[in-house]
């Protein structure tokens, strides 16, 4: 059975941050601190980042919004869905493994 994801209406890069920290159990926040970005991506490509896309963005009625808050806003006009997934999750990494224990 597939369960209907709930519509979410964030306009910018940080709240969906923020959200998803909600989410991110401490233990898999330990998991990612010992990993490198790019293993990170790599290895949530499919399944972390699939769920990025299809909630924040693709189901995401404030899509335009979002898109306008990046800081180019032409560049990312065009924004499919592993570049966005990779943008958040590149952030979320930063903000996973800088954070102070």
């Amino acid at each position: 059975m597939t369960e209907k994801m709930e519509n979410v209406r964030y306009s910018t890069i940080d709240e969906i941050i923020n959200d998803i920290l909600q989410v991110l159990s401490p233990e898999y926040q330990a998991i990612i601190k010992e990993m490198s970005n790019n293993d990170f991506r790599d290895i949530e490509h499919f399944n972390f980042g699939q769920w990025i896309r299809n909630k924040y963005l693709h189901q995401n009625p404030a899509q335009e919004q979002l898109v306008k808050s990046l800081s180019d806003s032409k560049e990312y006009k065009f924004l499919d869905g592993d570049e966005f997934s990779h943008m958040i999750m590149d952030q979320l990494y930063e903000k996973v493994t800088t954070e102070k224990k």
